[in-house]
């Protein structure tokens, strides 16, 4: 990444000559932003188990009101042509119908508000008989990531897209570029979005196959430190994996955790440790399923000095949250 002024320059615009004081630039990975997990589920109708007990407000409302930047999307292949956002069969309230309304929503507020940090919207794919045959080949046969592409590059504008070419730059690999140059700056990159991959092995190198070195790609792909596309990685145990999340984070590169799972009791015991965790090692977002206080549970999230703060791992030391902005 790039280096803060040296020391001692001279200001030729400074009455005097004085040196130069001006602070490091900010960039994309110097800030920690809250995310929501399954940001598009609402609770099922009557009764039902504890992983599927929790409802998320419309993905505006989440920007506007509780200064959500990560959003997690489910998607799934339908053979009417669209492509829909649920959780599962029998878990398939949600507060955005189809991959089109959410990103729709998303963008409607994005165009209201010109000077927010980047969001990271992570598109997760998804197919109905995962446990009964190979899921890349029931991906494959419906075209799920191709349709994924399609539609991002209908439903979001190319100039509000921050893709793996952007960040390559002039480096040779996107992990070259993340590594030794720098992500965009973040005054460069407001109003914009990210897309990640939620996805890893066959189908993350199906992905990658159509799209070398991520080249022409609108989505990042995630956790593959050994490849030369690896930016961004999805660390969802801050507690056990404290240690490589901050070097992944010293190192260049983004990584998104996680605060808690409805089914794993934080919230029912007002359990921060996983949470507070979660910030401290420097992960850059971090998801929940309680982005906002909600009756009868004492536990929510929200950023330590933020709502959009600077990284404490990341952040140079000029990093201030007035640096940082956030347009609301």
């Amino acid at each position: 990444m790039l280096s803060a002024p040296a020391a001692g320059c001279i200001d030729i615009f400074s009455p005097g000559g004085a040196a130069s004081d001006a602070p490091e630039p900010l960039r994309i990975n110097h800030i920690q932003v809250l995310g929501t997990h399954n940001s598009y589920h609402l609770k099922p109708f009557g009764p039902t188990i504890r992983a599927y007990d929790y409802s998320h407000e419309p993905l505006d409302v989440q920007a506007e009101e509780y200064h959500v930047r990560q959003f997690e999307l489910d998607v799934w292949w339908d053979p009417r042509g669209q492509l829909y956002v649920y959780h599962n069969q029998y878990d398939f309230r949600s507060n955005c119908a189809t991959f089109e309304e959410c990103l729709g929503t998303l963008l409607s507020w994005s165009n209201d508000n010109p000077s927010h940090v980047p969001l990271m919207i992570w598109v997760e794919p998804k197919e109905w008989v995962r446990s009964s045959t190979d899921e890349t080949v029931v991906l494959e046969l419906q075209e799920m990531l191709e349709k994924i592409e399609a539609e991002i590059a209908e439903f979001w504008p190319r100039e509000k897209t921050i893709t793996p070419e952007d960040v390559r730059g002039e480096s040779a690999t996107l992990r070259e570029a993340v590594t030794e140059v720098g992500w965009p700056l973040l005054d460069d990159s407001r109003g914009k979005a990210m897309f990640i991959l939620l996805a890893d092995g066959d189908v993350r190198d199906a992905y990658v196959s159509a799209y070398p070195g991520l080249n022409g790609s609108l989505m990042f792909t995630m956790n593959d430190e050994a490849s030369d596309t690896a930016a961004i990685y999805s660390e969802t145990n801050p507690l056990g994996m404290g240690e490589e999340i901050t070097r992944l984070v010293e190192e260049g590169y983004i990584v998104r955790s996680r605060a808690d799972n409805a089914e794993d009791g934080e919230a029912d015991d007002n359990d921060t440790a996983r949470r507070d965790a979660a910030f401290a090692v420097g992960a850059h977002s971090v998801s929940t399923d309680y982005p906002a206080p909600v009756d009868g549970i004492d536990y929510w999230v929200e950023v330590p000095n933020g709502p959009v703060a600077c990284n404490p791992v990341s952040a140079p030391a000029g990093c201030t949250v007035e640096r940082i902005g956030d347009g609301n």
